[in-house]
């Protein structure tokens, strides 16, 4: 893994007394069909101009007035400590590809977002980075590509070892170009007083991912044995962010 990379199995999990379960991931269920495209959809191009730097991409990030639902909303700019590896590569080269080009590896600037939500200890999220030139096309590119192989992969965790079943979904069409998959994984739960009182949860993250010109944004959103989705709204908020400040 690297940095605070979207999978947070023995991150949030751990705080409830959870580790990573391997096995196979089981598919997402409910998911909407995937489009012609897999998880993907495109509109009009934004020309890219020239990339936007981490004090620009704070500028737009969302804040709690934004998010009313959030006890917290942070916005940090990332240092190239936070993208060092601090894991092993899964199991499946496209899968590693799908999670690099997901968390922006390679951006010239990045800001991270972690949301917090009411009544909630599983958290959402945002990253928004900027590319050179043509960088933000192919980084859209290469999670196009990787959803049509990456489909399981295995990995290490702060949890310990996982497995992780990855599904695409039919993305809203905003930006450039929109993609969204989503990403299921089972987890051992160790405290018996959890309301669920199950042996097995299913980690579930929903990914949100839209460019317009040089700038993206991944949105995430973490839930356990429910399939729950990034409010579109703000999405939208943000990807109206996105093209204001390239075109100001």
């Amino acid at each position: 893994m690297r940095g605070n990379r979207w999978l947070l199995v023995g991150a949030a999990l751990t705080a409830w007394g959870i580790t990573a379960c391997a096995g196979t991931g089981g598919g997402t269920p409910g998911s909407p069909a995937a489009s012609s495209s897999p998880g993907g959809a495109s509109t009009a191009s934004t020309a890219p101009g020239p990339p936007l730097s981490a004090e620009a991409l704070k500028s737009i990030a969302l804040t709690g007035e934004d998010v009313p639902d959030s006890l917290a909303v942070s916005a940090d700019e990332r240092s190239p400590a936070d993208s060092d590896s601090t894991f092993p590569p899964v199991s499946d080269p496209s899968c590693e590809t799908l999670l690099d080009a997901t968390h922006a590896v390679g951006a010239s600037a990045v800001v991270d977002q972690n949301i917090t939500w009411k009544g909630s200890i599983l958290p959402g999220g945002n990253t928004l980075a900027s590319y050179e030139g043509t960088g933000a096309e192919k980084a859209i590119d290469r999670v196009r590509t990787s959803l049509t192989t990456c489909h399981d992969f295995t990995g290490d965790s702060r949890g310990g070892k996982y497995t992780s079943h990855v599904a695409p979904e039919k993305a809203p069409r905003l930006g450039d170009e929109s993609i969204a998959f989503r990403v299921t994984t089972p987890v051992k739960q160790e405290a018996p007083d959890l309301p669920s009182g199950l042996p097995v949860l299913v980690q579930n993250q929903q990914h949100i991912l839209v460019r317009v010109g040089g700038v993206t944004a991944s949105f995430s959103m973490l839930d356990l044995g429910n399939s729950n989705h990034f409010p579109l709204a703000l999405v939208r908020k943000e990807v109206a962010r996105m093209t204001k400040a390239q075109h100001a």
